[in-house]
Formats: structure tokens, C-alpha cells, sequence
């Protein structure tokens, strides 16, 4: 008799609760050694194509966004971070569209909206995200991000910062250390860090994305 397991304890959904961040990874415990079932199917966009920002229009705006300076105050690792500027983009993340930016520097077409930021308002989303009061809460399994945080000096990309609500958690190419401050199971052998967003954090996103008119400010 064929067996599927999850190697997954508690897995949900984007659309629902909870839980820890481990990634979904399905096997088939069958004969065939390599044998296995895979993920479910990307759900279809919520985007119409021709919505879709070309990259010379991408990369026009970039040039034509006025400079900020650095938030000193905010804490790792945007204190000692070196950037410029600050866009932030609105976009339709799944399964192979996790990030703004692909590993060739080049965005990934599924970007909606651009925005730069004001200096008032790079300030306060990153002391945000630096903060430990951010983040200690679980998150679902998946990944499908709608916010992304770009930061440029002299126009390359210095660091970005993909965040998906639904999942409840981000990923930033320059780790963030308050992500991790809080951790379940300490030294133990399934010791793992609550990267979830808190209320507090989820509230700080959410403001963001209604001044921008994004979708995680619905």
C-alpha cells in the first residue's frame, strides 16, 4: 500500500492561520527510491498581465527618484546600512516569484505598482522592521509575497526586503537580527526562531501599504 506523509507538522495556508516556518515538502513512501508527490499548484494571479510594469519603466523611475539619507536610528541592519534610496513595490509573489529582484539584478515582471519612499516614511518602516517587537509570532508554510522593499545606492540594489502578510513573515537578502530574537525550544534538537510578524508588526506593514495604496493595505 502507497503512503504519503508530510514532512510538515501543521501546515496553513496563506489565506488562514498560523503555524511554524517550515517550508512544505511532500514524499511518497513507495518502492521507487526518489519517488515523490509534488507541491500543490500556484493559485492563478491575481493580476492582469497588461498591469504588469515594464522594465524600462522600472528602471526610468529608479533614476528619477530623489535621494534620502540612511536611518542611523533604526536599528541591524539598517543602521549601518549604505542606500539612497527607497522603493517600494507592489507585486504578485507565488512559488517561483519570491523577490522584486531576480539573482541577475533584473525585476521579475510581476510587479504592479512602484512608489518611492520619503525619508519620514523609510524611517519609520525600517525602525519597524529592525525591531524585536516585530516579529515572535508562527507562520504558514508558504511563501507568496505582495510587498517589496527595495534599497539602492547610486541606483543598484543594495538590499531587499519581500514580505508576504498571508504567510506572515519576510525574507531579506541582509539578514534582519530581530527576526530571530525570539526562539522555541532552546537547544533543543527542533530549536527554531517565531520569525512571524506581531500585531504590532503586521500594523506597521499594513500602515505603510495604505499610504502607498498597495494591496496589503486593503
Amino acid at each position: 500500500m502507497v503512503l504519503f506523509i508530510v514532512l510538515a507538522s501543521l501546515i496553513i495556508s496563506c489565506n488562514n492561520g498560523q503555524q511554524q516556518p517550515i517550508q512544505p515538502e511532500y514524499v511518497k513512501l513507495s518502492s521507487i527510491p526518489g519517488d515523490t508527490f509534488p507541491p500543490p499548484p500556484r493559485p492563478p494571479s491575481r493580476i492582469d498581465p497588461a498591469d504588469i510594469l515594464k522594465e524600462k519603466e522600472l528602471k526610468d523611475y529608479l533614476m528619477t527618484t530623489p535621494a534620502i539619507s540612511p536611518n542611523k536610528k533604526a536599528g541591524a541592519p539598517f543602521n549601518t546600512m549604505d542606500y539612497d534610496k527607497v522603493i517600494a513595490y507592489d507585486f504578485d509573489g507565488g512559488r517561483d516569484d519570491i523577490a522584486v529582484i531576480d539573482e541577475k539584478g533584473k525585476f521579475v515582471p510581476v510587479i504592479t505598482k512602484q512608489q518611492f519612499l520619503t525619508r519620514q516614511q523609510a524611517d519609520k518602516i525600517t525602525a519597524a522592521l529592525s525591531s524585536n517587537s516585530t516579529y515572535g509570532d508562527g507562520t504558514a508554510a508558504c511563501f507568496e509575497p505582495h510587498l517589496g522593499l527595495v534599497f539602492y545606492k547610486n541606483d543598484t540594489m543594495v538590499n531587499q526586503v519581500n514580505i508576504c502578510l498571508g504567510c506572515n513573515y519576510l525574507i531579506s537578502t541582509i539578514a534582519i537580527p530581530a527576526t530571530t530574537h525570539q526562539v522555541m525550544n532552546k537547544g533543543k534538537e527542533d530549536e527554531y526562531a517565531l520569525i512571524g510578524f506581531t500585531a504590532a508588526g503586521k500594523k506597521a506593514i499594513k500602515g505603510l501599504c495604505r499610504e502607498l495604496n498597495f494591496y496589503y493595505g486593503e
